[in-house]
């Protein structure tokens, strides 16, 4: 049966690659008309949605129909005013197999639902994933899920160790369990990845003899960071003949692993962070000075848009679920990033003419991801480029947990950044060897840097792991600072 389903897998691959991108498009636009028309008919809450805004179903023809006609719908609008059953399919939470909790992180949770059924084809997705992008069927590997308790997934093709937010655990997996493994796998978030590294460093753990690749989710991060933990692992992050580093970004009320990073995507990524004047062409102006997230997507499984763009093409990121099995679809659903659709023919054209014509694309359609809608500055500035600036200077990033905040001043900002366990050193040296890499303020504006020792830190001392981190608030949300 595993070698049935090996070369089912094979074959899959060799399809998927085969269509062309238009194809894959126009079957993602034919399959949103018609999971409209069933949500319409059979989803409580959706069809009273379309009645208040007096929008009628008969009306809606074409997939251009559905962008014309049908709501943007954002989590308050669905998850804080109905009933959960008013959003499942004839009202009925029905046979579950599993539910997957979002994070909260807005103060209000929503859930995604799966049957039995669905989660056959998600482990049966996730497989042919790992194939690849790892070819785990021809290299046994030790999945290491260190996610937030909560966050499973299933493989019939790999060994899966769950350790949630447990560094020792996932320490002693590498150290034991992974060297009878060709390859291991990691999924966890950044924060996290940063304090099992350390803890790795502190119990004397021998990178050298394993092969570890890295899956990050939760948040974004930028390629200093990608740059620090792949050398952390003992990877080449130019090359990746050793591991890869990569990123994936599922929402828990639509689905995992939703879009995902290839090794084509990465090398792209890695061009803007080195040249970012050539590729603003080829992906627009992003916002900030980071290059955005390149990721991949089938679109027969979600249907994309970007929501009122700007000039370079950035605008919010518009979901609408393709599955006709889900319990509980969500059409032209709001996920609160910030995203530009990329054309891949414009792409290849574009690094053509400048000089780039042996970067490798893609066959799946991409978008770039600039991180949320919310995390940005009054002042414009992105904390990405704060996450990414903590990472320029590898001798910096080790003495620092990775978690900050930014707090309104009068005149500028006050960056809090909380110290790694057991640091000692100089405050204001660490100051002066972090501050310049922040992106500067603007004119008449100052910043200020606060440096807290670990089990001082007064914004998430302690870190859970088990919570999205904030890293920015208003003032008035703000612990009141330590005395000078």
């Amino acid at each position: 049966m595993k070698a049935l389903d090996r070369l089912l897998r094979r074959w899959q691959l060799l399809a998927l690659a085969r269509v062309a991108p238009k194809t894959l498009a126009d079957t993602g636009a034919k399959r949103l008309l018609r999971q409209v028309r069933r949500v319409a008919r059979r989803v409580p809450a959706y069809g009273a949605i379309l009645r208040e805004r007096q929008i009628a179903i008969e009306r809606i023809r074409t997939p251009a129909d559905v962008i014309r006609h049908c709501p943007i719908l954002g989590k308050e609008d669905l998850f804080g005013r109905f009933p959960l059953t008013e959003l499942c399919v004839d009202g009925n939470l029905g046979p579950l197999a599993s539910v997957l909790t979002s994070s909260g992180h807005g103060n209000r949770f929503a859930f995604g639902l799966s049957t039995a059924r669905q989660a056959r084809a998600a482990t049966r997705a996730i497989d042919l994933g790992l194939e690849h992008a790892f070819q785990t069927d021809s290299n046994p590997t030790l999945l290491i899920n260190a996610l937030p308790m909560g966050v499973r997934f299933a493989s019939s093709s790999v060994t899966i160790a769950e350790t949630s937010v447990r560094e020792d655990m996932a320490v002693a997996l590498l150290r034991e369990i992974a060297p009878h493994y060709a390859q291991s796998l990691l999924v966890t978030d950044p924060l996290f990845c940063k304090r099992l590294l350390e803890h790795a460093a502190d119990v004397g753990l021998d990178w050298s003899n394993l092969k570890v690749n890295l899956i990050l989710g939760e948040e974004t991060f930028g390629e200093h960071f990608r740059s620090y933990v792949a050398r952390g692992f003992g990877q080449d992050p130019q090359g990746w003949t050793r591991g890869f580093v990569g990123s994936s970004m599922g929402i828990g009320e639509i689905g995992l692993n939703l879009f995902f990073e290839t090794r084509e995507t990465v090398r792209l990524r890695q061009l803007a962070q080195a040249r970012p004047e050539a590729m603003a062409e080829v992906i627009g102006r992003w916002p900030g000075r980071t290059p955005p997230l390149l990721f991949v997507h089938d679109p027969r499984r979600v249907f994309v848009e970007v929501q009122t763009p700007d000039p370079d093409g950035y605008g919010g990121l518009v979901l609408s679920t393709l599955d006709p099995s889900l319990m509980l679809p969500l059409l032209r659903y709001a996920s609160g990033d910030r995203a530009r659709l990329l054309d891949t023919q414009a792409m290849r054209r574009a690094l053509y003419s400048g000089g780039f014509a042996d970067l490798a694309l893609p066959t799946l359609p991409m978008i770039a991801l600039a991180g949320r809608e919310t995390d940005v500055l009054p002042d414009g500035r992105t904390l990405l480029d704060f996450k990414d600036a903590l990472y320029a200077r590898p001798q910096v990033a080790d003495q620092l947990s990775g978690a900050f905040r930014i707090e309104d001043e009068a005149l500028g900002h006050r960056i809090h950044l909380q110290t790694r366990p057991g640091w000692r050193g100089v405050e204001q040296d660490l100051v002066d060897q972090v501050a310049p890499a922040f992106p500067p303020p603007r004119a008449g504006a100052s910043d200020q840097v606060q440096i807290w020792d670990h089990d001082r830190f007064p914004y998430g001392r302690g870190l859970d792991y088990e919570r999205k981190f904030t890293y920015y608030a208003p003032r008035e949300t703000s612990p009141p600072r330590r005395p000078a």
